[in-house]
């Protein structure tokens, strides 16, 4: 079985793939999981456009990326797994934020899909809305039992968004981009929960007041470019650093990001 990681984040850019570092060099190996098949990066707009929902680029929906990877890497729907992560978080601020329905969504967009028709993965997606919808209106009992397995898909809709993982202590983030104090500008509001976008509202001023710090910090040697530009460099450094504090390290894999990750993924050999 080969599984296909499809998550939001950043295409390569000529030899270095980011986000694949990200999630198979760093997060899976901290998380005691096997590095994945594929990593592929992907944007909230193929979510929403596979569920039929408006969309800020012309994109392809995410059951044409997977119609396309598994033409180009022979990849078995019924012996292959695919495991999707995006944000909650919309690009349309009128949409509903609900990780149910979004997966729900999901679901049945790769069931119906006529690019898909027929196939392995159309069938568990199937399967997979048809035992959501039995669930509708009731609260979460806690951790969902699946765990890949050959022909499976997996959605995993991350609340808010993967940036929450990161966002949780200003301090040990400020100290994971090796400075002792709060440089002018840097963000307050770490850690609240009701935060919709803390890459907006707090890494991307926290990396802005860093870049205007005089002299260069040395993380500065390693990563030119802005959050917004290098979301998966910058994320992939805080993140290790951050598992080389132990405490630190026990906090995320509590997280519930880390914890569906771990369940649902399996395990280093």
């Amino acid at each position: 079985m080969r599984i296909a990681l499809f998550v939001e984040g950043s295409a390569p850019l000529g030899s270095k793939d980011h986000c694949s570092r990200l999630w198979n060099g760093t997060l899976l190996p901290a998380l005691g999981r096997a590095p994945v098949d594929l990593v592929v990066p992907i944007g909230k707009d193929a979510i929403s456009r596979l569920r039929g929902l408006r969309t800020s680029t012309s994109a392809p929906g995410l059951d044409a990326k997977i119609q396309a990877l598994a033409a180009r890497e022979k990849l078995d729907p019924g012996a292959d797994a695919l495991v999707i992560a995006w944000d909650l978080e919309p690009i349309d601020r009128q949409q509903r934020r609900c990780a149910w329905d979004e997966k729900l969504g999901l679901y049945r967009g790769l069931a119906e899909s006529p690019l898909l028709q027929g196939s392995g993965w159309a069938r568990d997606a199937r399967r997979r809305a048809d035992a959501l919808e039995r669930f509708r209106g009731r609260a979460p009992r806690g951790l969902n039992h699946s765990r890949v397995v050959p022909g499976s898909v997996l959605a995993l809709c991350m609340e808010p968004m993967f940036e929450a993982l990161l966002a949780r202590d200003g301090r040990a983030v400020r100290r994971a981009l090796g400075l002792d104090a709060d440089p002018p500008g840097w963000p307050t509001g770490w850690g609240r929960a009701d935060l919709r976008d803390p890459s907006a509202e707090l890494l991307e001023p926290a990396i802005a007041a860093l870049r205007r710090l005089r002299p260069r910090p040395p993380v500065r040697r390693h990563i030119h470019e802005t959050w917004a530009n290098a979301k998966d460099e910058w994320g992939e450094y805080i993140l290790r650093q951050l598992f080389t504090d132990a405490p630190r390290a026990a906090e995320l894999r509590e997280h519930p990001i880390a914890r569906r990750l771990a369940h649902l993924l399996p395990p280093a050999s």
